[in-house]
Order: structure tokens, then C-alpha cells, then sequence
């Protein structure tokens, strides 16, 4: 009497969450991972489909999984939604794209995808708490010197930007830049920046530059005012 083996593989996976949320920007990344279990005698191959109303959006790579080990199954996709709120559906099948049976119940997702950060001046700076002065007199200006400007992030991500003073003629010490300050999506931050009170020589005036510029250097807005001895 002959027996007959069929070798196999039984892939299994723990369960997760059934539903939860995130928040991504247009064009970041977006993980689903699921460790998936071999129990059989023969290799397995697995993948994660996502979809949305029933129509396939992304799958991942498929894995091969070795008997007796168990493998993370990961799906890394960049976001192109459109902006707004996605109800997707994330499953672990066996088999390759696009096809492949159902190892485990899959997870809702609900993706709210928003645009990046748009970041902008919003209105002038205030020097010395005077909004829009041309010059500062000597008699009016304290030590420290305190700068402000509103910065604006009228998009769905979150940005940061900060605040620079170059003068001219420069002096050591004359050059000052602010900390990075983070901006939320859809809000407004008044930055700040306390500068020492720059020193003259003789009967000479200062051109003194404000600089706002975002988190990667780019200019945003700059304002020129004249310091006076």
C-alpha cells in the first residue's frame, strides 16, 4: 500500500485592528503590515491587497514564505488619492497579484489624504511692535530688539518656518536666525525673533533685512527697514 504526501503550505496570520485611521500628505508613504505564519511543509506565497468600493487600488510585492517561518508581509505605497476622506480595505491573500485567496479578515481603513503645506507671509512684519514702520529711531528701539511676522499655512499639512535678520553694513553679531517653528495645517503662527540692538559707528544708518523662510532655506517673504543713529 502506498501513501501518498501532499506537501503544502498553511499560512495563518494574527488578527489586527479592525479599523483605524491616518493622515497622510499627498505623495507620502502609506504601510500596511501583517507578520504571516507557514505551518505547512512547503513554500507559501503571500501579498496585501488594498481597495476601495470593491475597485483594487495597490498590492504589495508577493512574499514567499518558508515552512515554519513567519515573514512581514508589508505594503509601502505612495499616496495619489485625491484629497479627502478614503475608505479602503486592506487584506491578506495567499497567492500572487492580482489574485489569491483571503488568509485573514481584512482591516477599514479611513485614509484622509490633505495637501502639503502651503506656507506664506501674512501681512507685514512688526518691528518693535510698530506694524509697517519704514525706521526705527534711536530713541525708540530696545535691547533686545523684538521682531515678529505672521506666517500662514493654508494647506493640510504641517509646515514649519522661522525668522532671519541680516543687516548691513555688517557687524559681528549683526546676523541673527530664528529657531524653526512648526505650523499646523490651515493655521496661523506670529514667529518670533529677539535681535541685540545693533551697534553704529558714528553718524551712520543700517539697512537691516527680515527674512522669512521655511523649513528647507526657501525665501517666503523679506521686508527692508532702516535703523538710524
Amino acid at each position: 500500500m502506498l501513501d501518498f504526501l501532499t506537501h503544502r503550505a498553511i499560512l495563518t496570520a494574527p488578527p489586527r485592528l479592525v479599523q483605524f485611521s491616518l493622515t497622510k500628505e499627498l505623495g507620502a508613504p502609506i504601510d500596511f503590515l501583517w507578520p504571516c505564519t507557514n505551518s505547512g511543509d512547503a513554500d507559501g506565497v503571500a501579498f496585501i491587497k488594498v481597495t476601495e468600493g470593491g475597485v483594487p487600488l495597490w498590492d504589495s510585492p508577493p512574499f514567499t514564505i518558508p515552512p515554519g517561518l513567519t515573514v512581514n508581509t508589508n505594503l509601502h505605497q505612495t499616496i495619489t488619492q485625491a484629497l479627502g476622506l478614503h475608505n479602503l480595505i486592506a487584506e491578506l491573500r495567499e497567492g500572487s497579484p492580482p489574485t489569491g485567496s483571503r488568509v485573514i479578515m481584512a482591516d477599514t481603513v479611513a485614509l484622509t489624504v490633505v495637501s502639503n503645506p502651503i506656507l506664506a507671509p501674512d501681512g507685514a512684519p512688526t518691528i518693535n511692535g510698530i506694524l509697517g514702520a519704514s525706521s526705527i529711531g534711536p530713541g525708540i528701539r530696545p535691547n533686545p530688539y523684538p521682531l515678529s511676522w505672521r506666517c500662514q499655512n493654508s494647506g493640510g499639512g504641517s509646515g514649519q518656518a522661522r525668522l532671519r535678520v541680516v543687516s548691513a553694513p555688517l557687524y559681528v553679531g549683526g546676523n541673527v536666525t530664528g529657531s524653526l517653528v512648526p505650523i499646523p495645517g490651515f493655521s496661523t503662527v506670529n514667529l518670533l525673533l529677539s535681535v541685540p540692538t545693533f551697534f553704529t559707528i558714528g553718524s551712520r544708518s543700517y539697512t537691516v533685512t527680515l527674512t522669512m523662510e521655511d523649513g528647507a532655506g526657501a525665501i517666503l517673504g523679506t521686508w527692508q527697514f532702516a535703523l538710524l543713529t
